[in-house]
């Protein structure tokens, strides 16, 4: 099979289009030829070592969001069959930049029926981090008020469509150029963070996403009610300040849950929740999509094509 390989990481353009070992299947595993793998900034953060990950073992295929078609079945699963349509993002990262792809049945889900596979290989990481954010770590209930900072990404978007699913008041931070977008989904707010004093005159948060991180977190926390929530998915929030203010504190690792997934793609083929658009890269092309998604100005989601 032909995957994307790096023997050494530090630099996104190392990467390799060449021919590799198909992956062997397991016992409760499926054999999936990938339709498409997207990328997500977790991928950027492990080839340029932004993230060290001492314990994997080179050559490496990155890569783990995905949709695809069953080849093959474990003899002891039941419930599958080839040509089942799938998608996912197992907790063991790597593998998914290929033509061929093993992974655990119990971490992935069934796509419904005439759903794009572009479009479900959109859903599993940036859909998940966002429900769990919320309602695993968040707790965020009906007219509660939450703050979503970096509305306007794939999981800022996905977040301000489920907060306002449960009706909780929306206050949604990102670019100017992307208010528009950001208040179709269904925003009550939005907070252009080039705008000098954004943060002042806010009510007091139930909860605050944060999916930015950077010196500029310090600030969302006196933003929360006391007993509030912060919510990452960069960085540890500043533990003195969580003290002061008396507000809870979570750094997200967001992982498979094809149960959840199952029922949040339903959605998306019922029109009830919109994906952002997508930006299709051929799998040969990886270095260029990996380039795309480090620039600032870029606010698709990016996807290899097989």
């Amino acid at each position: 099979m032909k995957a994307i390989v790096y023997h050494e990481f530090g630099s996104l353009s190392s990467g390799e289009y060449k021919e590799q070992s198909g992956p062997e299947i397991k016992s409760g595993t499926l054999k999936i030829k990938v339709a498409y793998a997207g990328i997500i900034p977790f991928d950027i953060k492990v080839l340029d070592k932004t993230i060290p990950m001492p314990h994997l073992k080179f050559p490496f295929i990155p890569g783990a969001e995905f949709s695809g078609e069953v080849l093959e079945v474990a003899e002891d699963l039941k419930g599958w069959k080839r040509g089942d349509v799938v998608c996912g993002n197992p907790k063991k990262y790597g593998g998914a930049f290929a033509e061929e792809f093993v992974v655990k049945a119990d971490e992935v889900c069934k796509v419904p029926k005439g759903m794009a596979m572009s479009l479900a290989a959109a859903c599993p990481v940036s859909a998940l981090a966002a429900w769990h954010g919320l309602f695993d770590a968040g707790k965020l209930e009906a007219n509660q008020k939450v703050l979503i900072v970096g509305a306007s990404g794939n999981v800022g978007s996905f977040a301000v469509q489920f907060a306002k699913q449960k009706k909780a008041e929306v206050y949604a931070v990102g670019s100017s150029r992307y208010e528009f977008n950001v208040l179709d989904l269904g925003a009550d707010h939005y907070l252009d963070y080039k705008a000098d004093d954004y943060l002042k005159g806010l009510p007091a948060f139930d909860l605050v996403l944060d999916m930015v991180g950077g010196k500029a977190q310090d600030q969302l926390i006196p933003l929360l009610k006391k007993g509030g929530r912060i919510v990452s998915l960069v960085q540890e929030p500043n533990e003195d300040l969580v003290k002061e203010y008396q507000v809870q504190a979570h750094l997200l690792n967001s992982g498979p849950n094809p149960k959840e997934l199952e029922k949040i793609l339903d959605q998306v083929t019922k029109g009830m929740i919109k994906v952002k658009g997508v930006e299709e890269y051929p799998l040969q092309d990886a270095v260029q999509a990996f380039a795309a998604m480090s620039d600032k100005d870029k606010n698709s989601k990016c996807l290899l094509k097989n």
